[in-house]
């Protein structure tokens, strides 16, 4: 599947906008991404390992609420993280 980025997670990924990752649910390639880009880890979880609330996932332009890592995925699949920015 395709993973895309933008704002603020380019640096966490050396300004790749997409990443390709070959792995059958989410939590795996999430794993697969964070090993490709380990600063991506600490600004994707929390603490106890647990995608932070600040970021929302779209599995092909459908945002996925409280997405499981068990989350199945297909090669064709495109997800994108999208970080909520807020502003003061």
């Amino acid at each position: 599947m395709t993973f895309r980025f933008s704002g603020a997670l380019l640096r966490y990924v050396d300004y790749n906008r997409t990443a390709v990752i070959d792995a059958v649910d989410l939590g795996t390639a999430l794993a697969l991404l964070e090993e490709r880009h380990p600063q991506l880890r600490p600004v994707l979880r929390d603490a106890t390992g647990e995608l932070r609330r600040t970021h929302q996932v779209f599995l092909n332009g459908e945002r996925i609420p409280r997405p499981s890592p068990h989350l199945p995925l297909r090669d064709s699949d495109e997800v994108v993280l999208l970080t909520a920015i807020a502003a003061g």
